[in-house]
């Protein structure tokens, strides 16, 4: 198996919060994706794909890729 990532739940709450993105579908749209699959990325029942993790990171300018998203190891995915 190889690393995937994940998601930072409770930094995009927070930086949410900052941005003033205060729902699901306000977010799907400022990614510019549909509100379905933002749904479903959030709620965990859809791995991010690299459309949807570089639109996430555009949506917070001054944040990186590590700020939204951590690595799990290969080991630790399983």
């Amino acid at each position: 198996m190889t690393a995937t990532l994940r998601l930072r739940v409770d930094q995009l709450a927070k930086l949410r919060t900052l941005a003033g993105i205060t729902t699901d579908d306000a977010l799907a749209k400022r990614m510019r994706m549909d509100p379905a699959t933002v749904s479903r990325v959030l709620r965990g029942k859809q791995t991010p794909g690299p459309r949807f993790i570089a639109a996430l990171v555009d949506c917070f300018p001054g944040w990186d890729l590590d700020d939204l998203f951590e690595v799990i190891p290969a080991e630790d995915a399983a």
